[in-house]
């Protein structure tokens, strides 16, 4: 039996198509909290202050966690099972800013909109540094790849790993 190129019947087709259908988002759930991330909005620096208790005053407001009272990490961020080499996990670790869209800080409510709300409350504010935007520069300081020094080294094309069956 096969099914390729046949159409199917689906049993909630019409509720979906009809707006009856519920979807995971809309079945309420007690006691649920929303985390919001908040993001770097600079490419590099460190954070230096950010309107927390404005935040915390906004209605719903659980918890906002930044790196001042986010809970410290074992070895440093260090600790992960087998993580690539010289990786740190460094989440909410310190005050500095590594890339564009870096968490900064997370905001827990009672709604998602209570959350985002009380995210834009924060108005971090930065010393920012240059930018890190020399690709080749960064090579002194880069994992091994195994594939070479340099990135001409590294050969092109389709990977010869995982090629497709013919059935």
């Amino acid at each position: 039996m096969t099914s390729i190129g046949e159409p199917i019947t689906r049993v909630d087709g019409i509720a979906k198509v009809t707006g009856a259908a519920k979807y995971s988002a809309e079945f309420e759930v007690p006691d649920l909290a929303y985390g919001v991330l908040v993001t770097s909005t600079i490419p590099s620096g460190r954070v230096t202050g950010m309107n927390v208790a404005a935040a915390r005053r906004a209605p719903g407001v659980i918890e906002i966690l930044t790196s001042a009272n986010a809970p410290k990490l074992p070895q440093g961020g260090k600790a992960a099972v087998k993580p690539p080499a010289g990786r740190v996990l460094s989440l909410l670790q310190d005050n500095l800013v590594h890339y564009n869209n870096q968490p900064i800080a997370v905001v827990v409510a009672e709604s998602l909109e209570q959350a985002i709300y009380a995210g834009t409350l924060l108005e971090p504010r930065y010393q920012t540094d240059a930018a890190k935007l020399d690709f080749l520069a960064g090579f002194a300081a880069a994992h091994p790849s195994g594939h070479g020094k340099d990135p001409s080294d590294v050969p092109q094309g389709r990977s010869r790993r995982a090629r497709p069956k013919r059935m």
